[in-house]
């Protein structure tokens, strides 16, 4: 299992008119935090796309708790439980800077060929970087 926290600052137009993030704003988050996992593991949604590789969505869940407001120091922690094959899917707590569980979720993508449009295994490649994180894999 890999767990990161990555830290995310609300920006005012994130917000709506009554000063609450807006729920559309919490799978930006969850991409952000993914994101930045991947650039960790030594990759990034481009050079994943250069290999021939793209990562559409399939499935997005969240479970709002309370609100976030403008200004506020959120962590996403974002988590790989389990080695990607065809799919891969990413947990999410966001907590407010004292600490406070503010929001879960969970992303899957899936592995496409970029020419084909059709689904593959996650790419060689890839696994090698998260060998470390899995090695029983």
């Amino acid at each position: 299992m890999i767990t990161r926290d990555i830290p995310i600052r609300v920006r005012y137009y994130e917000t709506d008119c009554m000063g609450i993030v807006h729920h559309s704003n919490y799978v930006r988050y969850y991409e952000t935090a993914r994101t930045e996992m991947l650039r960790e593991f030594g990759t990034t949604y481009q050079e994943m796309e250069r290999e021939g590789v793209m990562l559409p969505v399939l499935d997005v869940q969240s479970h709002y708790i309370t609100p976030a407001y403008d200004d506020d120091l959120l962590t996403v922690r974002v988590t790989l439980a389990e080695p990607p094959r065809v799919k891969m899917r990413f947990d999410y707590e966001i907590f407010r800077e004292n600490g406070e569980l503010i929001n879960t979720g969970s992303v899957t993508l899936a592995f496409m060929h970029s020419t084909t449009r059709r689904a593959c295994r996650a790419p060689k490649y890839f696994l090698e970087l998260l060998k470390p994180y899995f090695p029983e894999h």
